[in-house]
């Protein structure tokens, strides 16, 4: 690692199943030195994740084939979530499909680009990531939009399957999947709009969030004690 570096560069490791792969995206990021600063190269998940728990990078750039699995990315997100890293990953797509965009943001990726996008805004995925956003296009919101609406009706629980939210709570976040603002969910619920802001704040206290976006997001991605029914 450069000892030109800032401590104000936002560490970034990479995922890719060739070594061209990885040398191309670190290249890429190293033009821009005075942002980024990549860690590390991996092209297998062990490797990927002995390098995020040593060096706790600030975001994963992971390619979605990997280790001759052409959708091997998928598991990679899966298994950093589960090791309750702190790195936020974005998947780089081979094409913008709504079943990737959601298996993606379903398997715990925070931003998703595709590889035919320019560099200018891998480079902007990797600051709003980095800043605790999420990446989506509006085309990609509504497929999140439509996947979570068409799912018979959740409840999110812990580990041990008891609810997180209250039944008010879990209406609440059913309006806002539905797209929702305040000034309708109060009308539908019968309450202030005060009262629904409120009810937010504590959802998001609760889910450890900070977004309509990362709600959606948090309902849709599978809990541990849903896949072990």
């Amino acid at each position: 690692m450069s000892a030109k570096l800032t401590r104000m560069a936002i560490k970034v490791i990479i995922a890719a199943e060739t070594l061209l792969d990885c040398q191309l995206l670190s290249r890429a990021l190293g033009r821009q030195d005075k942002h980024f600063t990549v860690i590390a190269c991996a092209q297998t998940i062990k490797e990927f994740l002995k390098h995020a728990s040593e060096h706790r990078p600030d975001v994963a750039a992971i390619c979605l084939a990997m280790q001759g699995d052409p959708k091997g990315g998928f598991k990679l997100l899966r298994e950093l979530r589960a090791a309750g890293s702190t790195t936020r990953p974005i998947l780089l797509l081979g094409s913008h499909e709504p079943e990737q965009v959601i298996e993606a943001f379903s398997a715990g990726a925070k931003g998703v680009i595709c590889k035919t996008d320019p560099l200018e805004m891998l480079y902007k995925c990797i600051r709003v990531v980095h800043a605790g956003q999420v990446w989506a296009s509006s085309q990609e919101l509504n497929w999140l939009l439509d996947a979570f609406t068409d799912r018979e009706p959740f409840r999110i629980v812990n580990v041990l399957g008891i609810p997180l939210l209250t039944p008010r709570q879990e209406e609440v976040v059913r309006l806002v999947a539905e797209g929702l603002p305040n000034r309708e969910i109060s009308s539908a619920l019968g309450v202030s709009e005060h009262t629904v802001r409120n009810h937010l704040f504590r959802i998001y206290e609760k889910l450890g969030i900070s977004s309509r976006v990362e709600l959606i997001l948090y309902a849709l991605s599978p809990r541990e004690s849903e896949s072990k029914a």
